[in-house]
C-alpha cells in the first residue's frame, strides 16, 4: 500500500472564536512516520489543533507546515492529508466498496488504479467479505474499519485521527487499539491522532502532546512521561489510576524540600503494610478487586490516596490501615505546579 510520509511542523499557533482564545501560540515538530497522540481534557484545543492541520479551520496567527511547505491558505484536498472521524462520516446508502471509492473517484483517478487501492485496503483491514455491504449492515468496529480504509486508499502524507474509536464499546476499542497500532507499524504513515483516553495515548504513541488550557504542558515518549512528568498536570493525567497528591501536614512527614506546596506518588509506590516512610493512618473508603491487583482507597489526613495491592489479602472498607510510601519515587511540585 503506497503512502507516502511527512513532516509536520506546527509554529506558534494561536487560535481565537472571538474574544476566546482557544489556542495559545503551540509549538510541535512531528517527524516523518511518527504517530504523536495530541492528548488533554475536554475543550483543551487539541481537536481544533488537528482541524488546523487538516485545513478545516484556519489559525488566527503561527504558520502549519507539511513537508516543509506552509500550507496555511492551502485547502483541505490539496494538503496530502486525511483524517479519520469519531461518528465514521460513511455514506449509508452507498457498499462498502463505493464508501471507499468514493473519493478517488471525485479525484479522477484511473478505475484500474482505484480497484487495485480498494482491494489492498479491504485486505489489510479484513474488509473484503464486506465490501457488498451497506454501513447499516456493519458492526461498530467494521465501519471504523472502513473510515480507515477510505482514508488508506487516498495514499496521505499524514493520517489524522479524531477520537476514533470514542464510539466503541471498551472492549471493541481494545480490538481497534491494537488494529491502528497494526497498521501503523505496517505502513509507517506519519500519524496525528487525537483522544481524551490517556490509555489509548499510552498504548499507541510514539511522542505524546499533552495538552491543557490552550497549551502544550509537554511532549515526549510515554514513558517519559511517566517517570518524568514536568508538571504536576501531566502527574495527574498520565497513569491509571491517577497519581496521589498530598499537601499540608503531610509534606513534614515526607521531609519535602522549602517551597514545596504538594507532592505526588503513584499508587504502585504506596503501600499498606510496609515500605519506607510512614503517612499514618487511614480508612479504607473503597476496594476495587481486578483480579491479580487491588486498588484500595484511603481518606488520610483530608487527602484521599490510592494504593495498588497484589494478591488477595485486601482490608475492608471502612476499616483503618497505615500507609506507607516510597519516598525515593516522590514528585515535588511548587504552588504553580511545575515540578521542583
Amino acid at each position: 500500500m503506497g503512502v507516502y510520509m511527512a513532516s509536520v511542523e506546527i509554529q506558534k499557533v494561536r487560535k481565537c472564536f472571538g474574544e476566546t482564545e482557544v489556542l495559545k501560540e503551540v509549538s510541535l515538530s512531528i517527524r516523518e512516520g511518527e504517530f504523536v497522540v495530541l492528548v488533554g481534557p475536554s475543550g483543551c484545543g487539541k481537536s481544533t489543533l488537528l482541524r488546523m492541520v487538516a485545513g478545516l479551520e484556519l489559525p488566527t496567527s503561527g504558520t502549519i507546515s507539511i513537508d516543509s511547505k506552509v500550507v496555511n491558505t492551502v485547502p483541505p484536498k490539496s494538503r496530502g492529508v486525511a483524517m479519520v472521524f469519531q461518528n465514521y462520516a460513511l455514506y449509508p446508502h452507498m457498499t462498502v466498496r463505493d464508501n471507499l471509492s468514493f473519493g478517488l473517484k471525485l479525484a479522477h483517478v484511473a478505475i484500474p488504479e482505484i480497484e487495485k487501492r480498494v482491494k489492498e485496503a479491504a485486505e489489510v483491514l479484513g474488509l473484503v467479505k464486506h465490501l457488498e455491504k451497506k454501513p447499516g449492515q456493519l458492526s461498530g468496529g467494521q465501519k471504523q474499519r472502513v473510515a480507515m480504509g477510505r482514508a488508506m486508499v487516498r495514499q496521505p502524507k499524514v493520517f489524522l485521527f479524531d477520537e476514533p474509536l470514542s464510539n466503541l464499546d471498551a472492549q471493541l476499542r481494545v480490538k481497534m487499539r491494537t488494529e491502528i497500532s497494526h497498521l501503523h507499524r505496517r505502513l509507517h504513515a506519519t500519524s496525528i491522532y487525537v483522544t481524551h483516553d490517556q490509555v489509548e495515548a499510552m498504548t499507541l504513541a510514539d511522542r505524546i502532546a499533552v495538552m491543557n488550557q490552550g497549551q502544550l504542558e509537554q511532549v515526549g515518549s510515554p514513558l517519559e512521561l511517566y517517570q518524568n512528568p514536568r508538571t504536576r498536570f501531566v502527574a495527574s493525567f498520565i497513569g491509571t489510576p491517577s497519581m496521589n497528591f498530598v499537601e499540608g501536614e503531610l509534606l513534614y512527614l515526607i521531609k519535602a524540600p522549602h517551597g514545596v506546596a504538594s507532592a505526588g506518588f503513584r499508587p504502585e509506590n504506596t503501600f499498606l503494610k510496609q515500605g519506607k516512610v510512614s503517612l499514618g493512618e487511614g480508612q479504607v473508603v473503597l476496594v476495587e478487586p481486578l483480579g491479580s491487583i487491588a486498588y484500595i482507597h484511603i481518606s488520610l489526613k483530608g487527602n484521599y490516596l490510592v494504593s495498588e495491592m497484589k494478591g488477595h489479602d485486601w482490608p475492608e472498607i471502612g476499616s483503618t490501615t497505615e500507609v506507607f510510601i516510597d519516598d525515593s519515587k516522590v514528585f515535588y511540585f511548587d504552588s504553580q505546579g511545575k515540578r521542583i
